[in-house]
């Protein structure tokens, strides 16, 4: 089997996530991304397989691969990650982290940041997540609060690693940021792929 192998560097940490393809697994993979993130929740209608899973991943080599859930149960979660060789498992629920963080696989905690409420909390939040989980990724689509959630991140000072998964703009310098969240987009058909956004911020970030 043939497998396509990192020959660059990105100066930062990058997860890419909902990918559901092999173009969009073998360009990560080759831009030395860190994580690729599949939907894996059996309660979404765009999941991805167990068998495309494995035949995206045995194609690729270097690169870590997260189990993504959004609205599945904790039975559901144990049951699925059985049946998947991924090295993280990514969640959306606080009320979970301590249960599925049982099960062995380090954790990636998706956050959203949309309310002046949630900015406030953010600390005591990263706080609690501290000891449990890996990695945090922090959305937002509350464009008043960018900047705070920017200021955050830069003094944090936790064992957490922050992905910034917001206000993604390239006229920006976000290689200064400890790592940044992408989404991938779905395939127009197997071997035809616009990369869009992933294409221009892992060129921006690639080391010279």
């Amino acid at each position: 089997m043939i497998k396509i192998h990192r020959l660059m560097g990105l100066k930062t940490f990058v997860k890419i996530s909902n990918v559901s393809n092999l173009s969009d697994a073998r360009y990560c993979a080759g831009m030395m991304v860190d994580v690729i993130g599949f939907n894996i929740d059996p309660t979404s209608d765009s999941f991805v397989s167990e068998s495309d899973f494995g035949e995206i991943t045995d194609w690729v080599a270097g690169v870590e691969f997260a189990g993504e859930f959004h609205n599945a149960t904790e039975d559901q979660i144990r049951e699925t990650v059985k049946k998947y060789p991924i090295d993280y498992i990514e969640i959306n629920n606080l009320d979970m982290v301590e249960q599925i963080g049982l099960l062995g696989k380090p954790l990636i905690v998706r956050l959203s940041i949309n309310s002046r409420e949630k900015l406030d909390n953010l600390k005591s939040t990263l706080s609690y997540l501290d000891e449990l989980a890996k990695i945090v990724i922090l959305k937002s689509d509350n464009s008043a609060i960018f900047e705070e959630i920017d200021t955050l991140i830069g003094f944090y000072n936790g064992n957490l690693k922050i992905l910034k998964g917001y206000d993604i703009d390239t006229t920006n310098n976000l290689a200064k940021f400890p790592g940044l969240a992408l989404e991938a987009s779905e395939e127009e058909r197997p071997g035809f792929k616009d990369y869009g956004q992933i294409m221009d911020v892992l060129e921006l970030i690639e080391e010279d």
